[in-house]
């Protein structure tokens, strides 16, 4: 059965394909709500999820939301053709790894494909992050689900043997791709820097980065930048290189879940597909990261560097200390302002220190330097002020203006924390510093964030300032001076250990 319907757009930004049938074209057709529709004239052929509403059309009308119309570029009284699709044969592959059973790389194709074409509903594509969040996905089967993200997307060719990268599955403070990036741009390599927005975090290097410059381009105006400067800062969002795994990744946001094997999938897909041929990955592990323990951050140690090498991508996996906060600093502007001061030689800190450590890595696995030596080389760069000098050439080629950490926005409001206690700094929670910095306005509010005034094995006496609270309401900072009463961050060695009487 197939019907004949006028284009209706509805004033609804969706960002998902659904449309909208009144309740008996939906019955004419044999279908009912989460159903898939195929919808085709001369221009279009797409899948969409049916919903069905009394309100907004009448039974010669199918409403398409207006950013979905945009993108289809469908008018209002447009004519389409629609019938019902019959489930696609990923959803028995789905029920198969819900199962727990081993998929062939012909069934991870069929999911990644009925992914891109929108064939599977949201329900569906949840029960596919979950199977594997809850089966997991073999070293095979991984493989199979990153060539097959690599090959439904586009690529970027730099025109270069050689291109750089580094990443971090962290969600730890300080914003050392801002810095590796310039450290390696100035000694003459291409590192095209991917960065994402804050999911968890106070910042992420795209909400530090567009402090200083614009971060949104598309692949052509990426290309013209690094091929003007070698780095380029630049989120990840804008351009699509791996369509599929950005629908895999909203679902495991809106689930909470980070399924390992998506994850190496995920990771490893985008940077085979911007070109990387040596990458280094840090692998934070505390409790308060995703990797708990060093025997797990070991054995995914391994799965990235065996599906590294069946990718050509040559790979060093560094296992970093997660537990410790990576700086000060939490917030966009303050990290920006962070990695400037670092670079400027006004600031020395552990940012710096994990910064050359992993441009050392990567120096090292290119052969620029000997085994050893190549945290010597990053540091040099760093305090010859060529680092300085690189990432002011990428700032301007980005189309930003702030190039001094002086001239870095501040929030109107900034309160210093005392404390109540006295004692030696034994470790923070970072995860209450991270939430104190988002009752603070971060990371929206750009200026928002905490700073921290003392170090692991600091002594600290009663009265000393411990934080810093930069906010743009007054409210703000009360807000979080409430919740720091029941909520220290600062964790101090115990004075007693027991008692006995």
């Amino acid at each position: 059965m197939k019907l004949e319907l006028k284009i209706k757009i509805l004033d609804i930004y969706a960002n998902y394909p659904i449309v909208i049938l009144h309740p008996r074209s939906s019955l004419s057709l044999g279908a009912q709500n989460l159903d898939r529709l195929e919808v085709f004239n001369e221009t279009i052929n797409t899948v969409f999820v049916l919903d069905t509403s009394t309100s907004y059309v009448t039974e010669q009308e199918m409403g398409i939301f207006k950013d979905t119309a945009k993108d289809l570029n469908l008018n209002d009284g447009d004519k389409v053709i629609v019938k019902l699709q019959n489930p696609p044969l990923a959803t028995k592959y789905i029920m198969d790894k819900i199962k727990n059973k081993t998929l062939e790389k012909e069934e991870i194709d069929e999911i990644v494909k009925a992914i891109d074409k929108n064939s599977l509903s949201e329900v569906e594509l949840s029960a596919f992050v979950t199977g594997v969040y809850i089966n997991g996905l073999n070293l095979e089967e991984t493989n199979f689900l990153c060539n097959s993200l690599v090959d439904i997307g586009d690529r970027i060719d730099f025109g270069e043997n050689i291109i750089l990268d580094k990443h971090s599955i962290g969600g730890i403070n300080g914003r050392v791709s801002m810095i590796l990036t310039p450290i390696i741009a100035s000694l003459g390599y291409k590192i095209p820097k991917t960065a994402s927005r804050s999911i968890t975090s106070a910042a992420g290097t795209a909400d530090a980065m567009e402090v200083l410059a614009p971060v949104s381009f598309d692949v052509d105006e990426i290309k013209e930048i690094i091929n003007k400067t070698g780095g380029v800062v630049a989120w990840e969002g804008k351009f699509d290189l791996c369509p599929v795994d950005n629908k895999l990744i909203d679902i495991e946001h809106a689930l909470g879940i980070n399924p390992e094997g998506i994850m190496i999938a995920s990771i490893l897909s985008k940077k085979k597909s911007i070109g990387s041929t040596h990458l280094v990955i840090d692998i934070p592990v505390g409790r308060d990261v995703k990797i708990k323990n060093k025997e797990d951050g070991e054995r995914l140690a391994k799965k990235f560097i065996t599906i590294s090498e069946s990718l050509g991508i040559k790979s060093k996996v560094i296992l970093t200390d997660g537990d410790k906060p990576c700086g000060d600093f939490f917030g966009p502007a303050l990290e920006a302002k962070n990695v400037l001061e670092v670079l400027e030689g006004k600031y020395q800190d552990s940012v710096l220190e994990k910064a050359c450590l992993l441009s050392g890595e990567l120096l090292e696995l290119v052969g620029k330097a000997k085994n050893g030596e190549g945290y010597l080389l990053a540091k040099e760069i760093v305090t010859s002020g060529k680092a300085l000098e690189k990432f002011q050439e990428i700032i301007k080629a980005q189309g930003g203006t702030i190039l001094r950490s002086e001239d870095v926005p501040k929030a109107k409001f900034i309160q210093k924390i005392y404390s109540s206690q006295a004692g030696d700094v034994n470790n923070f929670d970072v995860s209450k510093i991270t939430h104190l910095a988002k009752l603070l306005g971060a990371p929206k509010d750009i200026e928002a964030g905490v700073v921290l005034f003392c170090q692991v094995g600091d002594s600290v006496q009663v009265n000393d300032a411990i934080l810093e609270f930069h906010a743009n309401t007054e409210e703000k900072i009360s807000r979080a001076i409430e919740y720091l009463k029941d909520n220290n961050p600062v964790i101090f060695d115990k004075m007693v250990l027991e008692e006995f009487e």
